[in-house]
């Protein structure tokens, strides 16, 4: 069932317009005057495809997105919303339901999409998962700097999350507003018959050895050790409560929130394996959202963690 919205509307309509960037991107925007939202909510779409679909429903719609993010209680004339999608028709979908909300600002972005011969269902295959994620890296940078202005706080979700726990943003927020050194947060992701759902999420185990430099020839074996040993979010939220923080090494991307503060000192997604870079290669381990918290540890205030207790988003049963 579609929530119920009692959103007020703005004193004055919003300025709308549409433009085609540089770089060919085609770009949609609607902002209330004199706006000056604190959080910026981006989410990637390549079609009609990625909204998933759920136990719920058939097939999830970009208007069924809207209503999960209406469910986060968020005053809407705070939030600047961005979202990019390489399909034209879900782009003039995205228009459409976009209006719905009275977002401080609304971004609408359509660029032609690489095909990287990947289809949907087989975007989790360990064979491809390199080049998915380098390229997912790009685009979710592409997005964020864009879209990021005078916003304090950044929050990804991606477009096939179909649930929220109750206050799960405002409590990132409060985290990172409380504690300095809290720039990244995440919180468990399951499916209703998958309790962990987002595998990205996780801290390095009792394992020194994967702590300091990796021989070129101990790079294969190292990355199976890590996979075998890590810590994941379902056993270090184990027993904690709803105020909670855990220390991660690496983050998911289903949730995210970031310190809009790290992305203008340079903090982004790696486009390659970030952690064992030297001049000749590229790591071992560490693209995309797996790196973001290796980059951000350098700078004051780049800790990630996971929220404790019972926070937690719900992942479509497909895909």
């Amino acid at each position: 069932m579609p929530h119920g919205y009692s959103y007020p509307l703005p004193p004055t309509p919003p300025h709308e317009g549409e433009d085609t960037l540089r770089d060919g991107t085609v770009w949609y925007h609607q902002e209330i005057q004199d706006a000056n939202p604190e959080i910026l909510l981006l989410t990637l779409n390549k079609d009609h495809d990625s909204w998933s679909s759920d136990f719920r429903s058939t097939q999830r719609t970009a208007t069924d997105f809207m209503d999960v993010l209406a469910s986060t209680k968020l005053d809407l004339a705070n939030v600047a919303l961005a979202i990019m999608t390489s399909s034209y028709e879900e782009y003039g979908r995205l228009k459409a339901a976009t209006k719905r909300l009275p977002f401080a600002r609304t971004a609408v972005y359509f660029r032609k999409d690489y095909d990287l011969g990947i289809a949907y269902q087989n975007r989790h295959d360990p064979q491809v998962q390199l080049a998915r994620r380098a390229y997912l890296a790009t685009l979710r940078n592409h997005l964020m700097l864009r879209a990021l202005q005078d916003e304090e706080h950044i929050i990804w979700l991606d477009a096939d999350v179909v649930e929220l726990s109750e206050n799960i943003i405002p409590t990132m927020i409060s985290h990172s507003q409380r504690n300095g050194e809290v720039g990244i947060v995440t919180a468990l992701c399951h499916q209703n018959e998958m309790t962990n759902y987002d595998k990205n999420a996780w801290k390095v185990g009792d394992r020194p050895q994967l702590l300091g430099p990796v021989a070129d020839g101990d790079r294969e074996s190292a990355s199976s050790e890590l996979v075998a040993t890590r810590a994941m979010v379902p056993d270090l939220i184990s027993g904690t409560d709803n105020s909670a923080l855990v220390a991660l090494d690496s983050v998911g991307g289903t949730i995210l929130y970031i310190r809009a503060e790290l992305v203008r000192k340079g903090v982004v997604f790696p486009s390659f394996n970030v952690v064992g870079t030297t001049w000749s290669q590229a790591g071992w381990v560490g693209v995309e959202t797996e790196g973001i918290c290796y980059m951000a540890r350098a700078l004051k205030g780049g800790g990630c963690y996971v929220l404790g207790g019972g926070h937690h988003v719900r992942h479509s049963d497909w895909g």
